[in-house]
């Protein structure tokens, strides 16, 4: 089978698991809570939803502590499909998490300069449990992430002014993008092109600011839009509150603690939504980043030394930060680092693939990361299953269970 059509089937199988029952549950999910809210807020003009200081209803709150881009791109979609159901805010995370899946395959296209890894980078991307659950969740996480990639591919392929502009976008959704500022500053100056920082110091503040002009339109001011600033700062910096599905930062890569969005109680069988990520991927990751390490220390592969440094980079950049972070942390903060350890192991797993010898071991490993995501599935997306079965995702994960002896 020629590659091309190998990417083509990825990319249904990617659309399939993103949009098959989206609409599940039409109800708020975990922070949709909040964002989603929010952003029905702003399709009816509430100028409180933008206020740090208004009472919500019961039950919900105003999503100010975030960028509102990725609120205003769901309530621009409730507003094209004239509909405020739950698949109409979670179309375009859908849509953005698809895309996503293709972005891993062009960043590893460009740093390995083969297409094998590549789409073995770009298959194990679209069988990862957490990128998944995201991308069909009214947050603000996939919208950062996914315009992130392209920021990162852009730069990659010094398209600077491209990669700016997807930086801005991606800092509008979430500040988190700042974290890979410094990284592209170190490429800069290493390629003696540091005069291209001039994108990157106008252009994301732009659209930053071009993201609030609903704000301003509703009657705030500078100074107001000044202190909401402080208040995202001071809320982030300073949340020391408690979650039963919080953990730390160095327990991520292990999956030990998928984080509850959804339950629905059913005479013999439950449905469960989990942020989780795919154990087989995470754990293979885990090592393909160690293996990749030794091989940059032993410079094994120096055509692919640069590429294999920046790939880790991108993994650490977004994953050592939060050691720390003083805020309360859950596995979906790791959603960043997750498409740098896919391409990692795209790696790892066609240097397997590319030696005959090796090649059966390469073909076991994607098999069973794809029987990892097949019985992960049901507890990503709310399938119903029996309530036995629900017994062995809490035997595989360190993590609270909701509903007690089942």
């Amino acid at each position: 089978m020629k590659l091309s059509k190998i990417l083509i089937l990825i990319f249904i199988f990617t659309i399939f698991i993103h949009l098959f029952r989206i609409d599940y549950p039409n109800s708020y999910i975990f922070d949709e809570v909040y964002h989603a809210f929010t952003a029905k807020e702003y399709l009816i003009n509430n100028r409180d939803a933008w206020n740090p200081w208004a009472t919500p209803p019961k039950g919900v709150a105003y999503e100010w502590t975030h960028p509102p881009l990725a609120k205003e791109i769901m309530t621009l979609s409730m507003a094209l499909v004239n509909s405020t159901d739950a698949w109409a805010y979670r179309l375009p995370g859908a849509l953005l998490g698809i895309l996503s899946v293709y972005l891993v395959y062009l960043i590893g296209l460009r740093l390995l300069n083969s297409q094998i890894p590549a789409l073995i980078a770009a298959f194990i991307y679209s069988l990862e449990g957490l990128a998944l659950v995201q991308s069909r969740t009214g947050m603000n996480d996939i919208y950062f992430l996914t315009f992130m990639l392209a920021s990162f591919l852009f730069f990659v392929k010094k398209k600077f002014l491209f990669s700016s502009i997807f930086f801005g976008l991606s800092l509008a959704s979430k500040w988190t993008i700042i974290y890979l500022l410094g990284f592209y500053l170190i490429l800069l100056f290493k390629n003696r092109e540091l005069k291209k920082l001039i994108f990157f110091v106008i252009i994301p503040p732009v659209i930053y600011l071009l993201t609030y002009v609903p704000y301003f339109l509703l009657g705030y001011d500078l100074n107001q839009f000044i202190e909401l600033q402080k208040q995202m700062w001071g809320y982030h910096t300073n949340l020391r509150a408690t979650h039963d599905y919080a953990s730390p930062w160095w327990s991520w890569p292990l999956n030990l603690y998928p984080v509850w969005y959804h339950v629905e109680y059913m005479q013999d069988k439950i449905a469960n939504i989990f942020a989780s990520g795919n154990p087989a991927i995470f754990w293979a990751g885990t090592a393909a980043i160690i293996l990749t390490i030794i091989d940059i220390v032993r410079a094994k592969s120096r055509i692919y030394l640069k590429s294999l440094l920046i790939i880790l980079s991108g993994f650490f950049i977004f994953w050592l930060p939060w050691a720390v972070s003083p805020r309360i942390m859950f596995l979906y903060h790791f959603s960043p680092s997750v498409p740098f350890l896919s391409i990692a192991l795209g790696y790892q797993v066609g240097k397997l693939w590319e030696s005959k010898n090796n090649r059966l071991l390469a073909i076991l490993l994607l098999i069973l990361m794809f029987i990892g995501f097949l019985l992960v599935y049901p507890f990503l997306t709310g399938i119903p299953i029996p309530k036995e079965w629900v017994k062995y995702f809490f035997m595989t994960n360190i993590t609270k269970n909701p509903f007690g002896q089942i």
